[in-house]
């Protein structure tokens, strides 16, 4: 198949996935089929240009591409990049074709809610809401999020595909609008969405790795997944917490997940940590409010994040790996998305460790229910091998 072929496909996939849950806020055919083109002569004069050769994917639309339009939070599409965010450019260099910029949250923005790729009623998360239907769809293969408390796993799990937020510092964070920084907002973070880890796995190494413009991005080498042993590692399991506990399917998926592991070598430990979740959430909200706070309010915030995470790495230097649910409950009944559908997801995200959305069961509705895999940060490659092994004894 040519690339052209294979971006025909995807975008006849795409807009009949679009029609039914406005998945897509832009979409530019003739701009893909022509970089399709460009990459068919290219290949017949000296093979494929990289490991995505041909490839057509999906990206968020806070992240800019080069003749797409951008509307990020304001939702004006007037605005049209004239350069690649470094994760697009990447993408287009090792091969891919993006072929449509997906819609964030819904209901409160322009342009009307995504809806969920199993039952219309439900609700499908956010903000990266349209990759992860397109995705769960099989109209993308491969996608692009970003998350900062949740943005790419919330939706990855009720959707039913794999998110993954990398380590804080893995991904350059240039191009991404609105604009965001280590400095003000260490939480943000670009991932991947896909339906086998293989996928994921592919995608991290294309687009990691210093850019010498995003300077929260350290040269950390990224180790490949089999390099991760899985024996002899601990890990620990988290599924309720004072006025948190996940639905029952999900919590026994993460209890599934957890036998695996043990059957794999691994050693459970416990969670050594109290109010786990109430203090992430006490301090996000804090930080979701920062324009209000006084200075000594600010100072105080970010001393508690601080002390957060120090608490988390002297966990972590016991434990190599944390199990939890990702989301409290299976894909809701359309409504608003609050705070507490990111429970589970935001520590990994003040910590910045790496997390990954994996779809392990389905509810008695059919509705996707999602594991969380939480490393040690810059230990993406242990939290991709554990996802490997879980995933695969999940089709067994």
């Amino acid at each position: 198949m040519s690339a052209t072929e294979a971006v025909t496909a995807q975008l006849e996939a795409l807009h009949r996935v679009h029609a039914q849950t406005n998945a897509v806020v832009w979409f530019e055919d003739a701009r893909a089929l022509a970089d399709a083109a460009v990459l068919d002569q290219a290949f017949a004069k000296g093979g494929a240009v990289g490991p995505l050769h041909g490839l057509p994917v999906t990206i968020k639309d806070w992240i800019d591409v080069e003749g797409f339009p951008c509307a990020g939070e304001s939702g004006n599409g007037s605005r049209r990049p004239d350069a690649d965010a470094t994760v697009a450019r990447r993408l287009r260099e090792a091969g891919a074709v993006i072929i449509a910029k997906s819609r964030v949250w819904g209901r409160e923005r322009p342009g009307g809610r995504v809806t969920h790729p199993v039952d219309p009623a439900r609700s499908v998360g956010g903000s990266s809401s349209g990759e992860a239907v397109a995705v769960a769809t099989g109209a993308s293969p491969l996608g692009l999020g970003s998350d900062s408390g949740g943005s790419i796993r919330l939706p990855a799990a009720w959707c039913g595909v794999l998110g993954f937020k990398p380590t804080a510092g893995r991904v350059p964070l240039t191009g991404h609008y609105p604009r965001v920084g280590a400095l003000s907002d260490g939480r943000t973070q670009i991932g991947p969405l896909a339906r086998t880890v293989a996928d994921l796995e592919l995608a991290l190494a294309v687009i990691a790795g210093p850019d010498w413009r995003d300077a929260g991005v350290a040269p950390v080498p990224l180790l490949p997944a089999r390099q991760a042993r899985l024996q002899g590692i601990r890990f620990a399991v988290l599924t309720s917490e004072d006025g948190w506990a996940a639905q029952p399917e999900i919590a026994a998926a993460v209890e599934r997940a957890a036998v695996v592991l043990q059957d794999r070598g691994a050693t459970r430990s416990a969670w050594p940590l109290p109010r786990w979740l109430a203090d992430a959430l006490d301090i996000t909200q804090r930080y979701w409010c920062r324009d209000e706070l006084t200075g000594a309010d600010a100072e105080r915030m970010l001393w508690d994040w601080d002390r957060y995470r120090r608490r988390y790495l002297e966990a972590a230097e016991q434990i190599d790996l944390l199990i939890t649910p990702t989301t409290p409950q299976t894909a809701p009944l359309d409504r608003p998305i609050t705070a507490d559908d990111f429970i589970w997801t935001l520590p990994a995200s003040l910590t910045g460790s790496p997390a990954l959305a994996v779809p392990r069961a389905t509810d008695q509705s059919g509705l996707p229910a999602s594991v969380q895999l939480v490393g040690r940060p810059w230990e993406d490659h242990r939290v991709l091998a554990t996802a490997h092994v879980i995933a695969e004894a999940a089709t067994t």
